[in-house]
C-alpha cells in the first residue's frame, strides 16, 4: 500500500482488516491502495487549511497590534499643544496611511487565500487524474483476468 505514516492508527487498522475481503471483479488491495490516497489528500488539505488559519490569524494579529497602536499614537497627538492646522493636516496623513495599510492588509490576506487554493485545487486535480488512472488499470487487470 501507499505510504502508511500519514494514516491514523484506527485507519491503518481499518484498511488491513479489508485486505482479505474478496468481492468478484475486484482487486481490493488497488481499490484500497486508492482510497488511502484519497485519505491522504483529505489529510493534507486538513493540514494545508490549519496551516493557513494560522499564518492568517498571526497576520491579523498584528494588523490589528499595529492599528491600536497607531490609534494610540493619534490620540496622543491630538491632545497635544500642537496647532490645530497641523493637528488637521496629521489626521489627514494617518488616515492615508490607514486606508494604505487597510487595502495592503487585504491584498496580503487575499494572496494568502489564492496561494492555498491554487495548492489545494493542484493537489485535487492530480489525485484526480491518478484515481482515473487507477481506474482504467483496475478495468484492464480485471478484463485480463475474466479472460
Amino acid at each position: 500500500m501507499a505510504n502508511d505514516t500519514n494514516l491514523p492508527p484506527f485507519m491503518k487498522k481499518g484498511f488491513d482488516s479489508f485486505k482479505d475481503f474478496k468481492y468478484p471483479g475486484l482487486n481490493m488491495e488497488v481499490f484500497l491502495e486508492g482510497y488511502q490516497r484519497n485519505i491522504e489528500l483529505i489529510s493534507a488539505t486538513m493540514k494545508i487549511a490549519t496551516e493557513t488559519t494560522e499564518s492568517l490569524m498571526e497576520l491579523q494579529n498584528k494588523y490589528i497590534q499595529k492599528a491600536f497602536e497607531q490609534w494610540n499614537e493619534e490620540i496622543k497627538y491630538s491632545m497635544s499643544k500642537a496647532p490645530l492646522d497641523e493637528k488637521t493636516s496629521h489626521q489627514t496623513e494617518v488616515a492615508k496611511s490607514t486606508v494604505d495599510d487597510a487595502i495592503k492588509h487585504a491584498q496580503d490576506v487575499s494572496s494568502i487565500l489564492v496561494k492555498t487554493n491554487e495548492k489545494i485545487v493542484e493537489s485535487v486535480q492530480t489525485r484526480f487524474k491518478e484515481g482515473q488512472e487507477e481506474v482504467k488499470d483496475l478495468v484492464k487487470t480485471e478484463k485480463k483476468t475474466d479472460k
